[in-house]
């Protein structure tokens, strides 16, 4: 599309930071020889070591993690070079002695136990008064298959890409192998050369086996630790969507990149065509409301102290949920819920209005987190990060049936979510969006690159093996960071709600600004009729929305205002009001929108804000209604102004939100009405306590 100088500028830069392959080599208190890579100034080394024949297709490893014992509550290893999709080695001190925990991950969440890969603890592993260490090998660590039976192996002969992460924050429970713990405060990669790994002695030191004792201490690293890059934020969180499913992690710097030196029109992209097809809405039946409960027999109070709006109530229907991730409710009113890495439960309500059973629907441990279902309730759809599925759905025994690809081919890395919806007056479309590989996903100013952005597929028409995402399809707007919320209102129209970048800086004569607490602003887009392509760009990766401009040196801003990190002669914030789409609305920066929904007549749109973790104090961790009307021409149009300062009002969130983090507080996620649009039910998918709420109004 545009930029093209830019872009491999940027694509050089990366490419330069990211893929330094400089490692040291080290022997270890045993005399135990190991290719090393130091984290800076954190003190956590890893040494790994292979054995001379690694043709093996699954060869083994062994693995060494050195940290200091009061700075690094815990350490992890992405084999793939990723937080989610490859085995992780996440370890940790536990009093005198060292936890070694294979974990993968399929959404920015805490990473559930990954059984195929093993490890056995070996001499060198022990705690002194100042580090500590272990050493393992693994069995697993160097072939998996996490998603539609393809596997990803690391090669014995040369260089691969690993990812670190670590925290100073200790794991919630030191002695439980499956122990919860919270958000990464450094992650980085680098390129470990395996062929300088491999030890003569390696089959040796592994049939020593058994735990050694030792002084831990952290080994020497040459003056110059390599580069490291930037994970994307989790999903709101950037690693977790958002939460936020504006989500980036890595170093809490600042940061002010992106200086554009040329400029190109925006060309009109290339793209398949929306079939010419009128809308046909599907009549939604009435329903007959279920009481609202007070309480529920035999479900627990809330994990965490609850607030809501005067005239407001709500309430905890479950504590049995497993990272619930989406909710739908279907043509019986069962609630169907989307457990990340699980799969697709159906839970009946009784005449109580509690939940009364629960059933496994669709047991695949790669569905993360999109669900959607027709206006009917005969089919429903699910996605992982490379691929949505469609089953046929009956409401009556809550069975599915006939699984059919529908999309295929979406990018395995970055931003995790795969939101989707199916529009209810023309369901035979299937619209999508699929987040940046990184914060700053400079591929994804081409609009061929189909990163950052929303399509839409028609299910009718889907060939056998699915629509593959990048070349088909259409699209509905790109230039999207992480648009994870996807709502559609009484046109039909779709809303995006975005997570955007962490960690920015305004660089502007000279002068660099940290603007990151409360800039950008998280973004309420309007993406249009799904049926009629929409090639606008919406200014991601190098234009951001404005959402404090009082922190902001060098120029006068109004909220929702669009800016650039650096301006420059060629590139300034008046070339983005010019070329980009600005969002209707600014949302709190960092609070991590992952869903909405609309009441029966469009009045409100109801959003869960997930939390932030770029921020602090912290911000989000509850749920918001945004008023909305009707305008004279007939569309549905916010009640606030673009340049509004927090264009909504709180309606539940916790009464500590100063203090949240990632398992310490409600982490909304999933929102929808029931069919007599009397409750919203609400899904959390806190690290620690997932949980399923009502919430509705007691006036």
């Amino acid at each position: 599309m545009r930029w093209s100088s830019i872009i491999s500028a940027a694509a050089l830069a990366t490419s330069a930071a990211a893929q330094d392959p400089e490692t040291f080599p080290y022997c270890d208190e045993l005399d135990r020889c190991f290719q090393g890579h130091a984290v800076d100034d954190t003190g956590v080394v890893f040494g790994i070591a292979v054995p001379e024949d690694t043709s093996a297709e699954n060869f083994d490893v062994i693995i060494q993690v050195t940290g200091p014992k009061d700075t690094a509550g815990w350490v992890g290893v992405g084999w793939g070079g990723g937080m989610t999709y490859n085995p992780l080695t996440i370890v940790w001190p536990n009093g005198d002695d060292v936890q070694v925990s294979s974990r993968m991950a399929f959404g920015y969440f805490v990473p559930p136990l990954y059984e195929d890969a093993s490890y056995t603890v070996l001499p060198g592993t022990h705690v002194n008064e100042t580090h500590y260490q272990v050493t393992a090998v693994c069995k697993g660590c160097t072939l998996w298959a996490p998603f539609d039976g393809e596997s990803t192996a690391l090669n014995g002969e040369g260089e691969n890409y690993l990812a670190f992460a670590y925290s100073s924050v200790p794991v919630d429970d030191p002695t439980a192998i499956d122990t919860t713990f919270g958000i990464h405060e450094r992650v980085g990669h680098w390129i470990h050369d395996f062929a300088a790994s491999k030890s003569a002695d390696f089959e040796t030191w592994v049939v020593a086996g058994g735990e050694g004792e030792g002084d831990a201490k952290a080994p020497e690293a040459p003056a110059e630790p390599p580069a490291e890059e930037e994970e994307p934020p989790a999903e709101g969180e950037a690693p977790e969507e958002d939460g936020g499913d504006g989500e980036s992690s890595g170093d809490a710097s600042t940061s002010s990149s992106t200086v554009l030196t040329t400029t190109t029109t925006p060309a009109d992209p290339a793209s398949t065509s929306a079939p010419d097809q009128e809308p046909t809405e599907e009549p939604t039946p009435e329903v007959e409301a279920l009481p609202l409960p007070a309480s529920c027999p035999g479900v627990e109070a809330p994990a965490f102290p609850l607030v809501t709006a005067e005239g407001w109530k709500i309430v905890k229907i479950s504590g049995e949920v497993v990272r619930p991730r989406a909710v739908v409710v279907d043509s019986k009113g069962n609630l169907l819920v989307l457990e990340s890495g699980r799969g697709l439960s159906a839970l009946t309500l009784g005449e109580d209005g509690c939940i009364s059973t629960s059933k496994l629907v669709i047991n695949n441990g790669q569905l993360n987190h999109g669900l959607g279902i027709t206006p009917d309730g005969t089919k429903v759809y699910v996605s992982s990060m490379t691929t949505a599925w469609e089953y046929s759905y009956d409401a009556e025994t809550q069975e599915v049936s006939g699984q059919r690809v529908i999309v295929k081919g979406m990018y395995s890395g970055g931003h995790p979510s795969r939101s989707l919806v199916i529009p209810p007056a023309t369901p035979h479309l299937l619209v999508m969006q699929l987040g940046s590989n990184a914060n700053f996903d400079m591929e994804s100013l081409q609009i061929e690159t189909a990163r950052a952005n929303v399509k839409v597929f028609d299910i009718s028409e889907a060939p056998e093996g699915g629509w593959d995402w990048v070349t088909e399809g259409w699209d509905l707007g790109y230039g999207l960071r992480n648009e994870i919320a996807l709502v559609v209102d009484g046109n039909n129209q779709v809303w995006g709600i975005e997570n955007s970048a962490d960690n920015l800086g305004r660089t502007a004569e000279g002068t660099t600004t940290d603007v990151h607490i409360d800039n950008p602003a998280e973004e309420l887009n309007l993406l249009g009729d799904p049926s009629k392509p929409n090639t606008d760009w919406y200014g991601y990766p190098v234009c951001f929305t404005v959402g404090e401009p009082d922190v902001f040196v060098d120029k006068e801003f109004k909220v929702g205002d669009q800016f650039v990190l650096s301006p420059n002669a060629t590139y300034d914030d008046t070339n983005c009001d010019a070329e980009a789409t600005p969002p209707r609305l600014a949302i709190q920066a960092h609070s991590a929108p992952i869903d909405g929904a609309f009441d029966k007549d469009f009045s409100n749109m109801y959003v869960t804000l997930h939390g932030s973790w770029n921020r602090a104090p912290a911000t989000g961790y509850k749920v918001v209604q945004i008023a909305y009307h009707k305008l004279e021409d007939g569309n549905y149009d916010p009640v606030p102004s673009a340049d509004t300062h927090l264009p909504y009002v709180d309606i539940a969130w916790n009464d500590n939100v100063d203090a949240c983090s990632g398992n310490t507080c409600l982490r909304p996620t999933g929102i929808t009405f029931d069919k007599a649009f009397s409750r919203l039910f609400v899904a959390s998918d806190n690290a620690a306590n997932s949980e399923l709420f009502v919430l509705y109004k007691t006036e």
